[in-house]
């Protein structure tokens, strides 16, 4: 892990196109990749974004509107990191650790 970005706060969304986001601690986000297929039932996605992973008992409670229904927590939650959302320099820090699918 970088050092540079230890403690720093990346802002994510649950979907590229919603307007709900939050600040999230970097540390908590693992296997940054590319994503271009919407998965579910979602509609196409129009180019790839930056994504990653983060289990759900590191959030706040009902944060994106997740409430643990599908059994036990931990729950694996993808989250999209949009670069208008972020510091210039922090997302440009974020793409090497992204790896294509």
């Amino acid at each position: 892990m970088n050092d540079s970005l230890s403690g720093t706060m990346v802002t994510v969304r649950r979907r590229w196109n919603v307007h709900e986001f939050m600040a999230i601690a970097q540390e908590i986000l693992r296997d940054f990749h590319y994503r271009n297929e919407a998965g579910g039932v979602c509609r196409a996605i129009p180019r790839a974004f930056l994504c990653a992973h983060v289990w759900c008992d590191h959030l706040c409670k009902g944060a994106f509107g997740h409430v643990c229904r599908d059994g036990p927590p931990p729950h694996d939650l993808l989250v999209y990191i949009l670069r208008s959302d972020n510091v210039a320099s922090l997302y440009e820090d974020l793409l090497p650790r992204a790896r294509r699918y």
